[in-house]
């Protein structure tokens, strides 16, 4: 039913397909002797396949049964004292350990409520050590900073960012298997698509089938995000006129991927390495690292951009 869907015809199953470093494949695979494994976080950005490892831990390496929750939908204390402890405090019929995957654990609540009772992340920390016995949990997360200490001390941490090189084997594999011809002049854009969407690699996939037409890939060339950025600073620190500046970069979103935190990071160091004075200089870095903690909760990014550069060109008057 998936076949349409690369990203899900490709998904791995075992734990070969999986793009990994050489030191995690090693320690994952050392799993298997002896069927067990410590309290596990995978960490690291959207699509690298932290959900997929945790699946392939359970499925492929240990075999074992596992209790599934997504922990951004189910993000309650009462999911920890039903459903995981529920699970974690009998054992398994053919005696091997029980595994509970938490995906995107960062979605658990962790401040106590004015209530007084205690956070989710706050109920999980005495459940992992209770059912140390006969449970392990594997916790999966984008943001480490939005989990309590607590948890990381309990767990074994890996960071699961994808080796460059192995992502473009992984993609001209997939292009070979879908028969897709791709023509000299387009390798270099090809690569520079993958380097400017790494190490999201599920973006990647499915940017390339959406550019594949007829069995051809179209890629269009993507802009040098730093020069992006800077022809943007320029325009500001000129000023020009803001509302064209916006025109400006709306009209080249498809160029930078519509990848505004991306581009702030890029406008960032332009900043920083301008010949503004000091003083000037660290009030728009400051500027502009609001604009990126904003990012993470508001909901249009393009105007959240647009007023970081409001911000920006009333710093420098």
């Amino acid at each position: 039913m998936f076949d349409s869907l690369w990203v899900e015809k490709y998904r791995p199953s075992i734990l070969d397909d999986l793009v990994l470093s050489e030191y995690n494949r090693k320690y994952f695979e050392s799993l298997r002797k002896n069927q067990e494994c410590p309290n596990l976080m995978l960490s690291g950005c959207p699509g690298i396949g932290k959900s997929t490892l945790a699946k392939i831990l359970v499925n492929d390496i240990l075999d074992c049964q596992e209790l599934y929750i997504n922990a951004s939908e189910e993000s309650g204390i009462d999911t920890i004292r039903s459903k995981v402890v529920g699970f974690s405090q009998t054992k398994s019929f053919d005696g091997k350990i029980k595994v509970v995957i938490l995906d995107e654990v960062d979605g658990l609540s962790s401040v106590t409520g004015g209530t007084g009772r205690s956070s989710a992340q706050q109920a999980l920390r005495n459940v992992m050590e209770e059912y140390a016995g006969n449970t392990r949990f594997i916790l999966t997360c984008n943001y480490r900073y939005k989990v309590i200490p607590a948890l990381h001390s309990r767990c074994q941490e890996f960071d699961l960012t994808p080796p460059f090189d192995d992502v473009v084997k992984r993609c001209v594999k997939i292009l070979k298997a879908e028969g897709v011809k791709v023509e000299n002049g387009d390798k270099k854009l090809l690569f520079d698509l993958i380097k400017s969407k790494y190490p999201d690699l599920r973006k990647i996939i499915n940017v390339l089938q959406k550019s594949v037409i007829n069995g051809k890939l179209y890629l269009v060339d993507n802009i040098n995000n730093l020069e992006f950025a800077e022809d943007i600073f320029n325009k500001v620190v000129n000023k020009k006129d803001i509302n064209n500046i916006r025109e400006f970069y709306i009209q080249h979103e498809v160029q930078f991927g519509n990848d505004y935190h991306q581009l702030m990071k890029d406008f960032f160091e332009v900043v920083y390495s301008s010949g503004l004075e000091f003083n000037k200089k660290r009030a728009l870095m400051l500027c502009i690292s609001t604009a990126m903690y904003q990012h993470q909760i508001v909901m249009d990014a393009e105007i959240n951009f647009y007023t970081c550069l409001l911000a920006i060109s009333e710093e420098i008057g």
